[in-house]
């Protein structure tokens, strides 16, 4: 639970430290974070493997790249459902994506908090 609780807060930093860098993603508040943060482990839990398996092809192709634009499609479905999140467009979620994804690295190695493979 509090492993669940620490990842919950460190994706809602994330969140809103995105909203503050990158023009085109707007975070409306630490309450909207919050509420994002649960969104968008839920897209990411149910929607981003089967689009990472159906990219497939073409992340083989591209070496891996095309993850940015898949991550960036889980940012702008999360803009689309949460109504604390404004995504102007598909540059800025693939840039809020990137910006996310380090935060969330960088804090989660700060405090200490282990991934889903890690014990």
């Amino acid at each position: 639970m509090k492993k669940l609780l620490s990842k919950w807060i460190i994706a809602a930093v994330s969140i809103y430290l995105a909203g503050q860098i990158i023009n085109g993603f707007n975070v409306l508040g630490w309450k909207a974070a919050f509420g994002a943060a649960v969104l968008f482990g839920l897209l990411n839990f149910a929607i981003k493997p089967i689009l990472s398996i159906l990219a497939l092809p073409v992340t083989f192709i591209t070496l891996g790249l095309f993850l940015f634009v898949i991550n960036g499609l889980m940012v702008y479905l999360l803009g689309m459902i949460s109504s604390g999140i404004e995504v102007a467009d598909m540059l800025s979620a693939i840039l809020a994506s990137i910006v996310i994804s380090v935060v969330t690295m960088v804090l989660n190695s700060i405090f200490g908090v282990k991934g889903k493979s890690e014990k």
